[in-house]
């Protein structure tokens, strides 16, 4: 049971989250692409709330910067800094917002929000892991090095 438990933690706590964080900047990416694609896409119901802080446009440029600062972030390898920290708590708030924007403008919400919940949960998990309590603990981070603690632990 023992071993069970540290290869779960292990597997949490010490993978590395560049493939979540791509995914959330295509995410990105994508939702920018259509937002500013000409048409009128929060004709729909499911945009109700959404379309009633901004238009279709700054949402657009909206996830466009997102994506691109997402994107900047992998390339730089900066993920624990205050900024990839600060990034990723707006990031989990955008997303947040969009989906329980999309669960309040319809009833019964649409299934297929079930991948922006799951795009939400994603950020929140990156929020978590870029922060400072996290900071030196993962090895995939840091280019195979241990910190102290995971050398005396054989963790790393």
């Amino acid at each position: 049971m023992n071993n069970a438990c540290n290869r779960i933690l292990t597997i949490v706590f010490f993978s590395d989250l560049h493939g979540v964080r791509f995914t959330l900047g295509l995410s990105e990416l994508l939702w920018a692409i259509t937002l500013l694609w000409v048409g009128d896409t929060f004709g729909r119901p499911t945009y109700t709330v959404m379309a009633h802080v901004m238009s279709e446009n700054a949402w657009g440029f909206v996830f466009l910067l997102s994506s691109l600062t997402q994107f900047s972030i992998l390339f730089k390898g900066d993920y624990h800094s205050k900024f990839a920290t600060y990034f990723a708590g707006w990031n989990l708030a955008l997303w947040l917002y969009v989906v329980i924007s999309m669960y309040l403008s319809v009833t019964p919400p649409p299934a297929a929000i079930s991948g922006e919940a799951a795009l939400a949960f994603a950020a929140g998990w990156i929020w978590v892991r870029s922060g400072y309590i996290t900071t030196g603990r993962r090895a995939s981070d840091y280019g195979g090095k241990c910190s102290r603690r995971e050398e005396t632990t054989n963790v790393c």
